[in-house]
């Protein structure tokens, strides 16, 4: 897990100025937790992910992307969303956090995709 999240504006910051190329990169906050169950006699194991990067790295034309993995299915993401808006990415990972992913349990993944369709 880490976390690079910054309160730098990119609204604000110059295109010239070098912290693009430090504040807004693609590894910005990861972080993870695993869940495991018992089913039919075998355990199963399972993670979820959540990511923040800012796509292209160092672009100051870029974009925050945050995205939900499950079992590093990295193509698949649970969840998408994209913004250059810190305030509107910090509600998106709020909303995850505390709502679509809370309480912790094992998520049913063709459940969760058919719920979430039209939301992403």
């Amino acid at each position: 897990m880490f976390n690079q999240f910054s309160t730098l504006d990119p609204e604000t910051l110059p295109p010239e100025d070098r912290k693009w190329l430090v504040f807004f990169i693609e590894d910005i906050l990861h972080i993870y937790t695993d869940h495991t169950r018992k089913r039919n006699k075998r355990v199963e194991t399972q993670r979820l992910a959540i990511d923040l990067g800012w796509y292209p790295d160092g672009d100051p034309e870029g974009a925050f992307r945050l995205e939900a993995i499950l079992d590093d299915d990295w193509v698949n993401p649970l969840l998408s969303f994209t913004s250059r808006s810190q305030q509107e990415i910090v509600d998106a990972l709020e909303n995850w956090l505390f709502r679509e992913f809370m309480p912790n349990y094992f998520i049913e993944e063709e459940i969760f995709r058919r719920n979430h369709r039209k939301r992403t």
